[in-house]
């Protein structure tokens, strides 16, 4: 049966501490505490299920105990502002940019989503001084963190879409069996990162992609009869972009969701849709609006064809050999 997978990269400001300012985008992730309920509100009405992948760092209380929850091993990038450890000063001011317990619980007290990781620390696991130990280090908070909520992730998006082969190593041990992977093609091979020497082509293309079909609609097989111990791959299909305010590429940008969402309805595949919250959290009525176009064709998609909302766990228990 075909079905429609969305994953949400919930980060608040720690994921942009590196290329974001609190002057250029603190109103985008301060919009976050209205655009997650409207979602969340979004979801039920059209009874969508989503997973939520959860910086760890956003689910503390409060600044003082993200102080004490630190791992044993500190990430120790050769660029420095890539660490998130370095906005202390940030974090302790202006709270409600980085700790979001109350919407964490609003996610966790809605029917049909998940709360899945996005590592504790938005770590970067293609950045030059990252190692694995540092990895192992980090996602022992995330069980910390996530066991104050009585929650075992299974699930996980790395950040930036930077997967490598020896971290997935580490996922099983640590209770994950299912993580969102990269589109099988040459533009998103390496997730976020492009090489350097066509870094501004690549991006070019990327963004083109988001409109036109240039590289086709990125549906994956439905994986079936998983064995125990093997992770399941479940790949991104589609960044849904935020407003452009230009009517035309939007309208372009939703038609290309679509066009994979009915590929995977007819051919018995999967879509996977993603984005983050603080990309709604300008114009998030606009950005609302387009969502829920999405969902609308969902449910004549499901009508028609039979397709079913899944989380990544739901996809992901529903094909394991038990």
């Amino acid at each position: 049966m075909p079905a429609l997978v969305i994953s949400i990269d919930f980060e608040m400001f720690w994921g942009v501490t590196d290329s974001k300012t609190i002057e250029n985008y603190g109103a985008n992730v301060l919009g976050e505490w209205q655009a997650i309920p409207a979602i969340l509100k979004l979801f039920k009405q059209y009874n969508v299920n989503a997973t939520w992948a959860t910086v760890g760092m956003l689910m503390c209380k409060d600044f003082k105990q993200w102080s004490n929850l630190r791992p044993s091993i500190m990430p120790r990038y050769t660029r420095g502002n890539c660490s998130t450890y370095s906005v202390s000063a940030l974090a302790r001011e202006l709270p409600k940019l980085f700790f979001a317990r109350p919407l964490v619980e609003q996610i966790l007290a809605s029917n049909g989503q998940e709360l899945a990781s996005h590592t504790y620390s938005h770590f970067y696991c293609n950045e030059e001084g990252a190692t694995v130990e540092q990895f192992v280090a980090d996602i022992e908070c995330v069980k910390e963190i996530f066991g104050e909520y009585g929650v075992q992730p299974t699930s996980l998006v790395f950040p930036r879409n930077q997967v490598l082969d020896e971290y997935l190593k580490v996922l099983w041990d640590a209770g994950i069996s299912a993580y969102r992977g990269n589109q099988d093609h040459k533009l998103y091979q390496d997730g976020h990162l492009v090489k350097e020497g066509y870094a501004q082509l690549l991006r070019a293309l990327r963004i083109a992609d988001s409109y036109l079909p240039l590289t086709g609609n990125h549906t994956c097989p439905l994986p079936t009869n998983t064995p125990k111990g093997q992770l399941i791959n479940i790949p991104g299909s589609r960044f849904l972009r935020p407003v452009s305010g230009y009517s035309l590429l939007d309208r372009s940008h939703l038609n290309r969701a679509k066009s994979g969402m009915l590929e995977a309805a007819r051919e018995n595949r999967v879509f996977h849709l993603w984005w983050h919250p603080h990309n709604f959290g300008n114009h998030t009525q606009a950005n609302l609006i387009n969502l829920e176009k999405l969902l609308k064709y969902y449910q004549t998609l499901s009508q028609e064809y039979g397709m079913r909302s899944l989380t990544m766990r739901e996809l992901d228990m529903s094909c394991r050999i038990h």
